[in-house]
Parts: C-alpha cells; structure tokens; sequence
C-alpha cells in the first residue's frame, strides 16, 4: 500500500499524485471535479471548484471536504435548476453536497430517507426508490414519497393522540402523496417512540409514551 493511497484512507485529498498510486489503488479512486479534466497531481480549480480525490464508499466525507473547500463558490450556485454541480458528481454525492450545503438535511434510515428543506418542506422518501430512481423521487403520485409542507415532522406527530393512521395522515392538508413513507418515518427515527400497528386493516403507529 502506498503512502499517497494511506492519506485517501485516512481522509479525502485536494492533491495528490496519481502516479504514485498501483494499479489496483487507481482502481478505487474517485473524484469530484466541477467541468474540468482529471489531472496527474493537484485537482484543478475549475470555474473555481477546488476538486476533491477520495476511495470508492468515501461518498459523504468528500462531500464534507468538498463543501469546506468551495462554500463561498457553492453559494452562488443556483441549485433550483441543473446546474454544473448536478451534472458533474454522482447523485449520492450531489445528496451530500446539498445537506452539508444546508440546502438539504437528509436523514437515511432501513426503509426511508427523510430530507428536510429550507423552506420548511418535509419529503418522506422510500430508500430503495430514492437511491436506484433518483430522478422520480419527488412525486406525489403513485407509492414511495411524501411531502409535508410547513410543518415539522415533530409538529405532526404531535397534533395526533395515541394512534396515528394512514387515513388520518391522508386527510390532513399539509401531507400529500403515499402516507405510508411518514409512518415509516415515525416508525424508524429515533425522534419518535412508536410501534407499528394496525387499525381495521390499515397501517399505522402507536405511541409508547
């Protein structure tokens, strides 16, 4: 094992030299690059992104370094629309990118994925969806997403009792699309202290407290 491959290891780096890297090193080798070509030493600032060289599975610590290196870059960056970021990294990145940005604060659990906006949009997302079918994740039609608006998920689960149903959390008007992803978020963040039930046949969480 190299020393340049022991510093990827050990963190994600602005510069390295490729060429001292093996061959099966090269192999896990990663890179987030704004528009630019990769290079032999130092990633380069491109339209003034300074890149980031990390190791396969680093995903989100080089999305962390990635920030901290370019967040004055990274605020003038409208990211309501594609932008250079969202068509030059992975998605997963991007994910990243966007929650250490604040621009969204995600939450990942077994089944769900819950991601919080600025402009106190909640989304409930099913994880297998949200992470093979990035493109349709935001949706409030068909199954595997939900979005409450202008209310916390905290402030929801609170305005319930002991009980809190799929149909109940259907008929209030800040939640739209499949319900079921919000129980489920209910269900798996440590926020909330509920169990999974039924009631007349349809899904819903009981309280503990």
């Amino acid at each position: 094992m190299t020393a340049c491959f022991d510093r990827l290891q050990a963190q994600p780096q602005t510069e390295i030299d490729i060429s001292q890297l093996t061959a099966d090193e090269r192999m896990v080798l990663k890179q987030i690059q704004i528009n630019g070509t990769a290079g032999v030493t130092a990633s380069e600032s491109v339209g003034g992104f300074d890149g980031v060289y990390y190791l396969a599975g680093d995903e989100r610590v080089a999305a962390k370094r990635f920030v901290a290196e370019n967040r004055q870059e990274l605020q003038a960056v409208d990211f309501s629309t594609r932008n250079p970021i969202s068509t030059s990294v992975d998605r997963v990145v991007y994910d990243w990118i966007l929650h250490f940005l604040g621009v969204r604060e995600i939450e990942k659990y077994d089944t769900v994925v819950v991601e919080r906006r600025p402009d106190e949009t909640v989304w409930c997302l099913g994880r297998r969806s949200y992470e093979e079918t990035p493109m349709r994740r935001y949706t409030e039609s068909g199954s595997g997403s939900a979005r409450i608006d202008g209310l916390a998920l905290s402030e929801v689960y609170g305005e319930f009792e002991e009980i809190i149903t799929e149909s109940a959390l259907a008929a209030h008007p800040a939640i739209h699309g499949d319900v079921r992803e919000v129980l489920d978020a209910f269900r798996q963040s440590p926020e909330f202290d509920c169990v999974p039930t039924t009631v007349d046949g349809e899904l819903a969480i009981e309280k503990c407290e």
